[in-house]
Formats: C-alpha cells, structure tokens, sequence
C-alpha cells in the first residue's frame, strides 16, 4: 500500500465496488468529501461484477480472478486471528481487530459444456462475453436514469433495448386447447401498450377492457399521487406511446373514485387487483409479476396496494420513453454501470486502491467506532466513516447471540449460453414465470433475461440465458431440488420455443409428455430428451449470496442494528434488527419468507445509496447536475423559445399577408373578410399551442 495513503484521514472509506458503493462513492466526491474507496478483488462491480466466460468459471469455484501479489493467503487469516485480542492503542483507548473476510461466494451444483469441441470453441471466444453475477436491467423512467443523465454518468455508458416482455402460463390457465400438441408453447407476449393489448393473443375481449381500463388508471394516479402533477392543466410534453393511456376523460373521473381507492391502498395488492378493479386471475398474474415485477406469491400478502400501484406506475412510465418497450441493458454488462460511479468518483478527487492488501476492521472498543481498516502490514488507513458491501456484516457483528443468523438470503440462479433464441425473430428479451406454477412449483416467481451480441453479451451466434429465483429457508440445503427447478426451466422455454417455431412452420412434432417425477429423479427425466438439451452450448447451476436491502429508504442511526459499530454503514442488507420479514397489511405478523425479493431493475440499489448519503451528509445534493447538463438544460429551454418565436414570426407574416390580400380584393364581403380573420385566428392559436 503507498505510504502517502496512509497519512490522511479520510471522510469516509469503502470497501468493496459494488452499486451501491460505487453510486455513494461518486455522490460523496461530488460534494468534496475525501473518498478512500477500497476492494480486495482486482475487478469492479464485487457483487454487480461481469466477467468474460474464462474468468466466470473461476468465479464459480471460488478462486481468485487473478492472484494477490501481497503476501500468502493462508498465513494472512492466521495472523488476523491471532489479532482479534483486544491490545493497547498508542492512544491508550483499547483497540480490536475485526477480520474482513468476504461472505459472497458461489455454490456451485453443475456447470458443464455440450462437448469438448464447442468447449474449445466457446474459450477462444472468452472475451467476448459479458456474464454478469447479478443480472439486471434498467426501467427507464426509475431513478438511477435521471441520476445518469443529470449527473453527466450517462456520458460513459451505452444501452440496449429489450425488445419484448414474456410470461410463462400453463395450457389450463392461458386458454390455450390442450391435446393440440405434446409439448404445447407456454410463453406469452406481455401486452402493455394500447397497440399490444388489443393485438393479444392471451387475453380476452373483456380482459383487454378490463386490463385497458386498468393501465389507463395507473398512469393518472402516478401523475396526481406519486408525480403530484396537476394532470388537469399539464401540457403534454413528448409523443410517448404511453401517451395514449392519459387521456382527458380519464382525468376528469379519475377524482370520483379516490375515496373508493383510499380504503385499499394500505390492503394486500392482489385485493385491490381483485374486488375494485375486477380483474381476472390471469390479469392479476400478469400485472403483479410481470408489470409490478413482485416476487413473492401475492396470497402471501408481501406487496401493499400502494407499492404495487407505484410498480406498476413505474413501468408504464417507462414504455416509450426511449424504446418502444420498458427496459435498457447496460453494454458490457452491469458491472460498466457500477464503474461508471467510481469514474465520477475519481474525476472529483476520490482515490481508488483494487487488490487493496486489507485485511481488518479497526475498532475502538471504547466509543464502539471503527477507526479505518488495517493493511497486511500492520498500518491503519484512518477514517471516520466505513461503508462496506453487504458480504461484510457478519465481520462487523460487536456481539454473538450464538443463533444463526440469516443477514442475507440466497438465489437460486442458471446461466446457459443457447444456440439459438428463446423466442423466434427475438435477441433480448425477458420472461417471467409466476409463483406456484403447476409444472414447475416454485414457491416465488422465476425471472429469465435473454441478451445477444448486441448487447455485447455473447458471441455472434449465440444467446446468454439468465435464470434467477430467491430461495426461501427451507430450499437452502436441497441441491438437487434446485438443480431440477432449473433444468425444468430451461427445458421448458427451449421446448415451447420449439412449439412456437412449428405453429409458424404449420408442423407439428408430437412427442409424448413427461409425467411429474419425484425430486429424487427429476434431473434426469430433464436431462434424457435430448431433443431440447442439444440447442444448449453450455450451462451452469449455482447458488449464491442474495444481497439486497428490505429497508433501503429508512437507514439513519435509530434504525441500525445495535450490534454494529456507530459509524459503520453497511449496504444491500437488513441494517435493522432481523427477526423475519414483516407483512406490509398486518406488520406484527411475520410472513415467514426469510428472502428478499428479487428486483430485476436497480431502484432499491440507488435508494439504498441514497439513504446512506443522506445519514452521513444531511442537507447536502445528492449527486446534483452537472455543468454539462445545466447547460444542455438551459439550451433545450432557448431553443423550445426560439422555436415558438419563430412560429409567432411565421404567424404574423402571414397574417400581414392575409391583410394586404384583402387590400388588393376589394371585391371581397365583409362576411368573407370575418372567416379569413377567424381562421388566421384559430390557426395562430393552435400553432402557438402545438410550438
């Protein structure tokens, strides 16, 4: 470790590179704080990290991406445990070490290739994939995307479109005949526009009223109750295709039914979903899964009427904005969004140390803060705040309880380079598969992300399939029901993407159906029919740390747990008191899911960030404007003046025209005169109005 760093105290330093780190980073440099920003790997992103295929494979076993240089490994734990007594300060305050080891790791249970040549094949290619560890995507319209654009973060980043939204229903459920087929095509178009609703094959006439009519509703209400925007007399700004579900009639009426509204909104969501707006189960699934995005099973009552309105709002919001559909992916992976901060970072004087040789946590015993980290040499880097990734509370914990404890849960995940789409004519899309499917029984909803070379994911010719689902408690030591989950997955959008391509073909390969099979062999019913398992280059089934933050937007000193230091900020994980997630509707209830939901966009990343900021800087601009985009702010403003100038100017030259034509045609009425001057009336008006 340089010398010079160790002669400042620092702001505040972190320790690990990931979102939520890197987001904070960038914010607290950007108001002049001295940032120390610290990660023991020698790649960013810790657990947002993308790596190429050569190097996920390592990541997968637990070994090290590239060797550290600083010392051995082994002995290095040792000499921490030996320092884990408290000794005297030169201060004279008691000091002790609290030994960093990073919890976020790999359990693999499967990885292997289709055969030793497409091995080969796939290796020479490495580089060319981007897989990340925590497959994300990005709504347009949340918040990270304004911080993007404002903050000038933007400038380092390009995104894709997904092209399409899916959802997986069993025959009984979407309407479909059974008997056509063997193997019948379960997957879905999920319709979210006005022009995809009534083009849906899935739905009804009345669900299309119905689910119209529902849409229509949700982007009022975020405009008058979570945009507060006085709908009645806002002007229209963009021509999105969300658009068309903000029409003036639905505004007027919108008023009437609020005090109807107000009785469910703090009621389970599927209640809201059900008895007011009259929606048919399979709407109900499409809305909370695949629109909300929700995890949990709504009979569980894990999302309020409120929080599932505001999801669903988020996501309407978002069509058309800049794509046709809701979500961007990040090129190169999520990881470049992670770094992209930390660029910011720098740029306002943060100093940045990857393979940092680290390896404590310094604590005064006597104020319970931590006074910085401690090198492997012995110095400590000096700090007043420390801010770590989640996989590093358990290295905070002051005091044991002696129960286990569940600081983060596990997800379920599935990576599979495919030969060929998912869905015909299709490169990146997503899919999702409701909770407590007949088929598969998965007890929450099962998330699939589809990216091609376009989003320089994969080689040209291949697609890169991404499978995610948190587990609950009871699911953590069961490899082989995990294992089976996942092979039924993969098996099942290959074979009904087969199904699909047949239907436009006019063919029709009946083959006979499965018959459910006990976990005991189900991998190898799944594995037998090869008919599927050939269109797959290679796959791999693991497990891992689920980080994610159930109380991102109330993180301040009360709310931390008490067995962590005063000045300790922790990310991505419950910094309350964990004793089980509580329902939303009845609070003194525990739900008994000890998982977190998955979010598949970032907006619990950046609220999380936020929060921290706002507890360690109070009353400082989180992440404000950049000069650049001040001042592409301020021409955008002149030039939608100028342009209404010059629509004035137009207007009154051809008003003066209009005036010396009648000065030339004496002949013309005076009836004839009135119409002439209506008219360039009505046209000035609207032409000011449209400008």
């Amino acid at each position: 470790m340089d010398a010079s760093l160790k002669e400042t105290e620092y702001d505040v330093l972190l320790v690990g590179t990931g979102m939520v780190e890197g987001i904070l980073a960038g914010a607290l440099a950007r108001i002049g704080k001295k940032v120390l920003h610290l990660d023991q790997n020698d790649y960013y992103g810790s657990n947002y990290a993308s790596f190429p295929l050569a190097q996920f494979l390592r990541w997968m076993k637990n070994e090290n991406i590239a060797p550290r240089n600083f010392g051995d490994e082994e002995s290095g734990q040792v000499q921490v445990e030996k320092k884990v007594e408290e000794t005297p300060a030169v201060d004279g305050n008691k000091q002790r070490v609290l030994p960093m080891k990073n919890s976020f790791e790999c359990r693999l249970l499967e990885e292997n290739f289709a055969d030793e040549a497409t091995k080969e094949e796939l290796l020479r290619q490495s580089s060319s994939f981007s897989i990340d560890v925590n497959p994300r995507l990005m709504l347009s319209s949340e918040q990270l995307v304004e911080i993007l654009i404002t903050s000038g973060v933007g400038r380092y980043l390009e995104f894709a479109a997904i092209e399409r939204t899916y959802v997986h229903f069993q025959p009984a459920v979407s309407g479909a005949k059974t008997g056509e087929t063997a193997e019948p095509d379960t997957v879905w178009e999920v319709p979210c526009s006005k022009k995809d609703v009534f083009q849906s094959k899935l739905l009804g006439m009345v669900e299309k009223r119905q689910l119209m009519k529902f849409l229509q509703f949700v982007a009022d209400y975020g405009e008058t109750h979570i945009l507060h925007e006085d709908v009645k007399t806002k002007n229209e700004r963009t021509l999105a295709l969300g658009r068309a579900l903000k029409r003036p009639q639905n505004k007027a009426s919108q008023a009437d039914g609020d005090a109807e509204l107000e009785k469910y909104l703090d009621r389970p969501f599927q209640e809201l979903l059900e008895k007011h707006f009259k929606l048919s189960s399979k709407l109900q699934q499409v809305v909370v899964y695949c629109v909300g995005l929700a995890s949990f099973p709504a009979t569980k009552n894990q999302i309020s009427a409120r929080e599932g309105l505001e999801a669903v709002y988020r996501y309407v919001a978002s069509i058309g904005r800049f794509t046709g559909t809701a979500f961007l992916a990040p090129l190169y992976g999520i990881s470049e969004l992670a770094q992209s901060f930390c660029r910011l970072s720098a740029v306002y004087g943060g100093i940045y140390v990857l393979r940092a040789p680290i390896d404590g946590f310094v604590l005064d015993t006597e104020t319970n803060e931590l006074l910085g980290v401690r090198c492997s040499d012995g110095d400590v880097l000096r700090t007043k705040h420390v801010v770590t990734n989640g996989s590093y509370v358990d290295n905070l914990r002051l005091t044991s309880s002696g129960k286990p404890r569940h600081t983060h849960g596990q997800i379920l995940r599935g990576v599979f380079v495919l030969k060929s789409s998912l869905r015909e004519g299709m490169s990146r899309l997503m899919l999702v598969i409701p909770p407590e499917d007949s088929e598969f029984q998965n007890p929450f909803a099962i998330q699939v992300i589809q990216l091609d070379v376009g989003a320089y994911a994969c080689p040209k010719g291949y697609f890169l399939v991404q499978i995610s689902m948190p587990l609950p408690t009871e699911w953590f030591n069961q490899a082989e029901k995990q294992q089976s989950l996942v092979q039924a997955v993969i098996r099942r959008l290959t074979l009904s993407s087969e199904a699909e391509l047949q239907q436009k073909q006019g063919t029709a390969k009946v083959e006979p159906t499965p018959k459910q099979t006990s976990d005991d062999n189900a991998v190898e019913a799944a594995t037998t029919d090869s008919s599927w398992s050939d269109r797959i280059a290679w796959r791999a089934i693991f497990t891992m740390d689920h980080l994610a933050s159930s109380d991102a937007k109330l993180i301040d000193a009360s709310s931390k747990a008490k067995d962590l230091p005063a000045n300790a900020w922790v990310c991505e994980t419950s910094m309350a008191e964990f004793d089980g997630v509580a329902d939303p509707v009845e609070p003194q209830k525990p739900s008994g899911n000890a998982a977190s939901p998955l979010e598949i966009h970032l907006e619990s990343a950046s609220a999380n960030a936020r929060a921290i900021f706002e507890a360690l800087c109070p009353g400082e601009p989180f992440l404000p404007k950049s000069a650049s985009a001040e001042q592409a702010e301020q021409e955008e403003q002149e030039s939608e003046e100028d342009a209404v100038l010059r629509a004035a100017q137009k207007l009154a030259q051809q008003t003066e025209l209009a005036k010396d034509k009648q000065v030339g045609q004496p002949t013309a009425t005076a009836a004839g005169g009135s119409v002439a001057a209506n008219e360039t009336k009505d046209v000035s008006v609207d032409g000011l109005n449209t400008a």
